[in-house]
């Protein structure tokens, strides 16, 4: 599934913290890792600039040099930041980006770093977003995978990513479904109820004759304070997640579901689009 992996670096620690977590799936998958630093156009000084990318760089390529053999390839590019790293990933296949949600510049915790945020609402691969003080959290692998559904083609094509790396992780899954606006889970028989309980079985059915162990949620509430929950109590390690739900939502607007867990969750986020779009 991912054979070609790209981390972009700013030298900011959310972008080691990425970099930590796209080893960890580059080795799982035995791919091929694409360290990407950009110089802005607007930078005054582009000698400085450029000393800043190499730098970055260095340390991540040092990082994967120590704790794997993995092939790495670098390169250093001049333009906006969103636009280069698309571009990158266009013309060298790449099957997952992994960066971090903050750069150098910082930002309050309400929002994503721009430049993240614009790659995930424009990419047509899967996007994995970093959180900074994720930065130790893959030493021990992944071992929980939550998977958010709603049964739309959106979060069915993240319900895969989420399976294929719990095969090659050996990780557990919990498949939550969220039924929105309810204080209380609707009684045996409601049609809301019936509908979620078919949307998590189906998933189970999927995963039946693979090697993953798996259990399933229907939990009442609003959908990204139960799914914060969830990785609270359970221990999550990731969250998989398709872009857009049952609302659609424009291409260049993320689904207000996945944009507020990528705001707030303290675990990864794995945004998958679905290929049809």
């Amino acid at each position: 599934m991912y054979d070609q992996i790209l981390i972009p670096t700013d030298g900011s620690r959310s972008a080691e913290a990425a970099a930590r977590h796209g080893h960890v799936i580059a080795e799982a998958f035995d791919a091929s890792v694409h360290l990407i630093s950009v110089t802005d156009d607007t930078e005054r000084t582009d000698r400085l600039a450029k000393a800043q990318a190499q730098d970055a760089i260095a340390t991540l390529e040092k990082l994967i040099e120590q704790e794997s053999d993995l092939s790495c390839s670098s390169a250093i590019v001049k333009g906006s930041p969103y636009e280069a790293i698309l571009s990158y990933a266009s013309e060298n296949d790449i099957d997952l980006v992994v960066m971090g949600t903050h750069g150098r510049r910082g930002l309050s915790r309400a929002l994503l770093g721009s430049v993240t945020e614009r790659v995930i609402r424009s990419s047509n691969g899967p996007v994995l977003a970093v959180p900074p003080h994720a930065i130790a959290q893959e030493r021990e692998g992944y071992e929980r995978i939550l998977i958010p559904t709603d049964g739309s083609p959106g979060a069915t094509a993240a319900v895969e990513h989420g399976i294929a790396l719990a095969e090659r992780l050996e990780a557990t899954v919990r498949v939550l479904y969220v039924i929105e606006g309810e204080r209380g889970l609707p009684s045996i028989g409601d049609p809301l109820r019936d509908e979620a309980v078919e949307v998590v079985e189906a998933v189970a059915e999927q995963v039946s004759e693979r090697e993953v162990a798996l259990s399933t949620h229907v939990q009442p509430g609003i959908p990204h304070e139960v799914i914060n929950n969830f990785v609270s109590a359970y221990g999550i390690d990731l969250v998989t997640m398709g872009t857009h739900g049952r609302s659609g939502v424009r291409r260049h607007l993320l689904g207000s579901v996945t944009e507020r867990v990528l705001r707030t969750s303290d675990a990864p986020i794995l945004t998958v689009r679905r290929e049809t779009e």
